[in-house]
């Protein structure tokens, strides 16, 4: 059985359609056994996402508190017509570790395949995002093998979302197909809660269950096993989760 390390995909209270503080969901990850979290309240062109300065501050946050890493993250929305991400000064990614991409209805309305493959291949090419979020959103189809295909070749992650599969129409299936195809072109994964709440952080079942029933190789799955997410920390940003501090930003 599947059983992981982190969340990374979370919201706090800074974004108003979530309800937990920071230390609340760091609880929340405690609670349920992981050993870090990452928080990646949405970024600024979301109508209540964070201002652009909430980010940069996030140096200030422990990198552990009661045991737990703190990863300090992004989720930015993927912006319409060609898929840019929303404009923040460069200086504000100076102390972020981690960066999600993803469609959001409020901030890039559905069109059709060919833009929103058009879209996710230029959010491809953009170095600072490391994982394409809930692709498995029906109202946002692409070409899933032109866009899995490529995420190796442009260090991309890809997201298989649980809040997905519990309140987007459509998702497992999309979701499936789309582990598939990391499967088939050994593309790493995160398995992620999306929680806006500290008691659903680390609530993965439904995401985790569609993977073992596909037989995914736990291997790719890179929040499943604290040296493989810590490796890959080391490589995408030069940090060391074994050296975190309790207290210590």
């Amino acid at each position: 059985m599947i059983k992981l390390v982190a969340d990374l995909h979370t919201h706090t209270n800074v974004s108003h359609h979530a309800y937990s503080s920071l230390e609340e969901m760091v609880q929340g990850a405690k609670r349920a056994g992981l050993d870090a979290i990452a928080i990646t309240n949405h970024a600024p062109s979301m109508a209540d996402g964070a201002h652009q300065w909430h980010f940069s501050n996030l140096n200030i946050v422990p990198r552990k508190i009661d045991g737990i890493c703190v990863i300090r993250g992004i989720e930015m929305n993927i912006m319409p017509p060609n898929g840019t991400t929303d404009p923040m000064e460069e200086r504000h990614f100076k102390h972020l570790d981690y960066v999600i991409a993803s469609f959001h209805e409020v901030c890039f309305p559905p069109v059709n395949s060919e833009v929103h493959t058009k879209a996710l291949e230029n959010i491809l090419r953009i170095p600072y995002v490391n994982t394409l979020g809930h692709l498995g959103n029906q109202n946002y189809e692409f070409d899933q093998e032109r866009i899995i295909s490529q995420c190796n070749e442009f260090g991309k992650i890809v997201e298989i979302n649980n809040n997905s599969l519990a309140i987007r129409k459509g998702s497992k299936e999309n979701c499936t197909s789309i582990a598939k195809l990391c499967m088939k072109y050994r593309v790493p994964i995160v398995v992620t809660s999306d929680s806006h709440i500290s008691f659903m952080v680390g609530k993965t079942d439904s995401a985790l269950s569609m993977l073992e029933e596909i037989g995914f190789p736990e291997e790719l799955i890179i929040n499943a096993d604290f040296d493989r997410l810590n490796n890959y920390f080391k490589k995408i940003r030069g940090i060391d989760l074994y050296e975190f501090e309790e207290g210590k930003a």
